[in-house]
């Protein structure tokens, strides 16, 4: 199998587009691993009839976290790497979705252990070379299945820890192509996280993260010094 399309979901409305145009995929060697981020008996009305509305394919899988955690999806990629079969892994977050139905066919000329490609975020095309952590995030990549498992972190910028250890380690190929995915301002109405309103909470949460972390370094020098 060429291709395994990983995407975390809390099951918005927006997961119906992007399964609507991967199954247009010209290119059909490919899986798609959805991974809700709850237990499955969590799940409000709403957010089932979003799961029963999804054509069934057989190479669509579902997969259901034991608890919501809350982090931006790294915990669902990281674990359902052991399931994926493909022999490339791409990420593609449940608010967005293909550019067309050949995105996947203009990824087959990749052959190095990772590559990156142009997306159309929020209507214009962004393609940031060389990759780099703040730069290069979900649905920017793809990867050889044996040579990386996605960092499970609680950091927003996990993503971007990935891409610097994968150019530490791998050659990359830069695919000048059109783009692959559309990352749009907002879905259904809700504003997606690179919306301004977005960006500033991430800041937020960000700081909130850092502030814990430097918290727990200065707990444990202090306890390492009694």
């Amino acid at each position: 199998m060429r291709y395994t399309i990983v995407t975390p979901t809390i099951c918005r409305q927006s997961l119906l587009r992007l399964c609507g145009s991967i199954d247009s995929q010209t290119q059909s060697d490919w899986e798609h691993l959805i991974v809700v981020d709850m237990p499955h008996d969590t799940l409000t009305k709403g957010q089932r009839q979003v799961i029963t509305s999804i054509p069934s394919k057989q190479n669509r899988s579902y997969f259901y976290c034991d608890r919501r955690h809350s982090n931006y999806g790294h915990t669902c990629r990281h674990q359902v790497w052991e399931h994926a079969r493909g022999d490339y892994i791409l990420y593609v977050d449940d608010d967005d979705y293909f550019a067309d139905r050949d995105a996947l066919g203009v990824l087959d000329s990749v052959t190095e252990p990772w590559a990156v490609f142009p997306i159309l975020r929020h209507g214009k095309v962004f393609f940031h070379l060389p990759p780099r952590s703040g730069k290069t995030g979900t649905g920017m990549f793809m990867h050889k299945r044996e040579i990386g498992r996605w960092p499970n972190l609680d950091s927003y910028e996990a993503d971007g820890s990935f891409v610097e250890k994968l150019k530490q380690r791998y050659k990359y190929q830069a695919v000048g192509c059109r783009p692959v995915v559309v990352q749009p301002k907002s879905s259904f109405g809700i504003s997606n996280t690179e919306s301004w309103f977005g960006s500033m909470l991430v800041k937020q949460v960000n700081l909130w993260h850092r502030v814990r972390y430097y918290a727990k370094v200065l707990s444990a020098l202090r306890t390492g010094g009694r």
